[in-house]
């Protein structure tokens, strides 16, 4: 018999990427190995009835709305307003009542707090009288502290705050610590949550990034540059301090004169105009191709055309864009930390050391010279990268959750 479990999950959606898509991912890989009933936030309701009966599923899974208001709604999609941690903590004590409700009218094997992500609102399912799973658990990671300088003095400052806020966070929220204690198993995002896990709590975590690939819908043949076309490179990201595209600027205005190479920039944001002044300002403006926000299609169709991703952000979770990238046979070209430290390994791609942001922007120059010089180096890495897609596909990684669930219930 399969599994039957509960599953938290705020942000849950088709059509979406970010946390809503991980976890709409997530579930429906789940939803071909055990049942599953879903509690989310009734603003994706309309989206998921639109689809879900369009999938073939071998176990259908079942959807449970709370509705969170619309004003918090509005909060949680603006990024980085705390008030919605107040409203969130709320969502959840009503997620929980309706759990317990569940729970007595049907026998479920266990339940798994899902998303969001962020460690700082473990729930309240950990109370319920069931197997209690939790992750993948994100949010430990600090941004390091030689790159605070380098992100201008009002993100600089929301980032020490928020580095202090973090350190005191992990110590000290009461909840966190029980629904710790209470875990049968944890999942960490990255590598830096892993270990913030086990320094803090004493538990071991299992490492799987959050998000997944789907390889057989992105896979195309593998890069084959020559330096008969200009080497083709793509950004993509919000327009935020933390992503730190003015390294990946620098970068290329360190190789222009000896590169035949293109940038092109996918998205926008508060950073816009500042960006293009300095682009204009280290003069390769016109190596630069500002494509702006673009529709999801669209992106992926500028990211098929290129050779290799350049991404130079320093502090967060697994972006989606990074295993997007590889599912095309992009190679990365990316820091060494956060999850796609962990996603882009030796073969799929070049990693720099986190160390400042005159480094980085060194060592990303250099990276450039050297596949210049070596152009099967890139090809090489293409292969790999759709090799690293295959072993980071969805349907792989549901596999694993799936044996987890059965080695809790075992045990």
């Amino acid at each position: 018999m399969p599994s039957n479990v509960l599953v938290s999950a705020f942000a849950c959606g088709p059509n979406w990427g970010s946390e809503i898509g991980m976890a709409w991912n997530w579930v429906i890989n789940l939803a071909q190995y055990c049942q599953l009933t879903v509690i989310t936030e009734k603003g994706f309701q309309k989206d998921i009835e639109t689809v879900l009966p369009s999938l073939k599923l071998k176990y259908q899974p079942k959807f449970h709305f709370i509705d969170i208001g619309e004003a918090a709604r509005q909060r949680f999609w603006n990024q980085g307003d705390w008030r919605f941690y107040s409203d969130y903590r709320k969502w959840q004590w009503q997620a929980y009542q309706l759990a317990e409700t569940l729970i007595k009218g049907e026998k479920f094997d266990l339940v798994h707090q899902l998303n969001m992500i962020g460690y700082r609102e473990p729930g309240f399912l950990w109370k319920l009288p069931l197997p209690f799973i939790w992750g993948p658990i994100g949010g430990h990671a600090q941004m390091p502290w030689k790159f605070i300088p380098s992100l201008g003095w009002n993100s600089g400052f929301q980032y020490v705050l928020r580095n202090a806020l973090n350190w005191i966070q992990m110590r000290t929220s009461v909840r966190v610590k029980k629904a710790i204690q209470r875990a049968r198993i944890l999942i960490a995002a990255t590598g830096a949550d892993q270990r913030a896990i086990k320094q803090v709590h004493g538990r071991e975590a299992i490492l799987i990034n959050e998000t997944g690939t789907y390889p057989n819908e992105s896979h195309r043949t593998c890069i084959n540059w020559d330096k008969k076309r200009p080497l083709k490179l793509i950004w993509c990201g919000k327009f935020i301090a933390l992503k730190e595209l003015p390294i990946a600027l620098h970068a290329i205005a360190q190789v222009f004169t000896k590169i035949n190479i293109e940038l092109h920039i996918v998205g926008t944001g508060s950073l816009d105009k500042k960006w293009k002044c300095l682009a204009i300002k280290l003069n390769i403006g016109k190596f630069c191709h500002w494509h702006g926000h673009c529709p999801h299609d669209k992106a992926l169709e500028i990211m098929a055309s290129c050779d290799a991703m350049l991404f130079t952000s320093v502090q967060e979770g697994t972006p989606h864009v990074i295993l997007e990238a590889l599912g095309f046979g992009l190679p990365v070209i990316c820091h060494d930390s956060c999850g796609h430290g962990e996603a882009v390994n030796e073969y799929s791609g070049i990693k720099i050391p986190v160390v400042s942001p005159s480094y980085s922007i060194s060592e990303f120059a250099k990276v450039l010279i050297e596949i210049d010089k070596t152009p099967n180096i890139l090809n090489q890495l293409s292969i790999g990268a759709i090799k690293r897609a295959d072993e980071l596909s969805w349907n792989n990684k549901a596999a694993i959750m799936h044996d987890l669930y059965h080695k809790m219930l075992a045990n």
